[in-house]
């Protein structure tokens, strides 16, 4: 191995390995958990390999470790980018998948195995870049809108190279230039990756001033900041007057394009006058809770007992049944129909009158 690609990997590895361990020392401070500590400890165990190999057994935890890595990466993305992530048991699964194909081959290899594995972590990674660029549209905080495709394409287009070329040139070793490029890109990768992740949970996802109870910030073209906060306050009355009043969100194909030229504003505009007034992370957020107020006060209205739950959802805006059910138990913890039986049930209820209070006190 040159000189200079050993360097460049055993930083790596060491850059990596102190950042994981930081990261998941202060798990409980950051937006992603414990997964991005686990993401750089098993990027680590990827460039111990490449200096050291894998034919000590001493070494095989550690390669079963790195061979999660393309899962690890979906999983950090998850807990990155989508405000409602929450790790379950398929997660844990999904994980586990290539370090137990690597584990079944260590005992009983099989030619088949190195092209599923490859073909699985692609599929990880091209997981990755669908989660990431998903919620592209709808996110409000601007910072973390502008960093989706920066922060995770770059570890997606390093990742899915190495698994192409793994795919294509399998058994053929690269020469000494192509593995110093390959080790400097991943060197930078992780002086990029340790950058963030070690500024802090908030660089990306600074909270709102709405969050904070802090007010928001004024403009520096104008000293008082009078005249722009007045012209928030008339856009925020406008915004309220569609969603409340006209309830612009029930119009058929309704999403930010349409409020924006509803509003007559810059797009930009828009995304951070409900982020930062109104607290909001994501536009469907906001809009779902207008039609989820909607649809639990018909719901709850006895005039409306015999109405259809598919009905209901429709006239509050959403698409389909499926979306809302989601929607609704996320919210409110049970689903509609058994929201609509609590509802039922409370206004069945008898009210104790005057005469019943009367007897209970033996007044008459």
């Amino acid at each position: 191995m040159p000189p200079i690609e050993l360097v460049l990997k055993t930083g790596t590895a060491a850059i990596l390995l102190l950042t994981g361990l930081l990261l998941l020392r202060d798990r409980r401070h950051m937006t992603t958990g414990p997964f991005g500590g686990l993401l750089a400890l098993s990027v680590a165990a990827t460039a111990v390999l490449s200096v050291t190999g894998a034919r000590s057994p001493w070494l095989w935890p550690v390669m079963l470790v790195a061979m999660g890595t393309p899962a690890l990466l979906w999983i950090w993305a998850g807990a990155q980018f989508v405000d409602d992530f929450r790790p379950s048991w398929r997660d844990a699964l999904a994980w586990a998948l290539l370090p137990l194909v690597g584990a079944v081959g260590i005992w009983q290899w099989r030619p088949w195995m190195a092209p599923a594995e490859d073909v699985v972590g692609l599929s990880f990674v091209l997981l990755t870049a669908w989660r990431v660029m998903a919620g592209l549209r709808d996110d409000l905080v601007e910072r973390r809108r502008r960093l989706r495709p920066v922060l995770v394409g770059l570890a997606v287009l390093y990742a899915g190279g190495v698994l192409l070329m793994n795919m294509v040139g399998r058994g053929q070793p690269l020469d000494p230039t192509s593995r110093i490029v390959e080790a400097s890109v991943l060197a930078a990768l992780a002086v990029a990756f340790a950058m963030v992740g070690l500024r802090a949970a908030r660089p990306i996802f600074e909270p709102s001033p709405t969050e904070t109870g802090s007010p928001p910030a004024r403009d520096a073209a104008s000293p008082s900041g009078i005249a722009v906060d007045a012209q928030e306050d008339a856009l925020l009355e406008r915004l309220r007057q569609l969603m409340e009043n006209q309830k612009i969100y029930r119009q058929e194909g309704f999403g930010l394009n349409l409020l924006v030229a509803a509003l007559g504003v810059p797009e930009y505009r828009l995304r951070r006058l409900i982020n930062q007034r109104l607290g909001h992370r994501n536009f469907s957020s906001f809009v779902n809770g207008y039609r989820l107020a909607e649809a639990m006060a018909a719901l709850a209205d006895p005039g409306q007992e015999d109405v259809p739950i598919l009905t209901i959802a429709l006239d509050s805006g959403f698409q389909s049944i499926g979306p809302f059910n989601r929607a609704f138990k996320a919210h409110t913890g049970m689903t509609p129909t058994a929201y609509r039986k609590q509802a039922e049930s409370r206004n069945d209820a008898p009210i104790q009158g005057i005469g019943q209070r009367g007897a209970e006190t033996g007044e008459t």
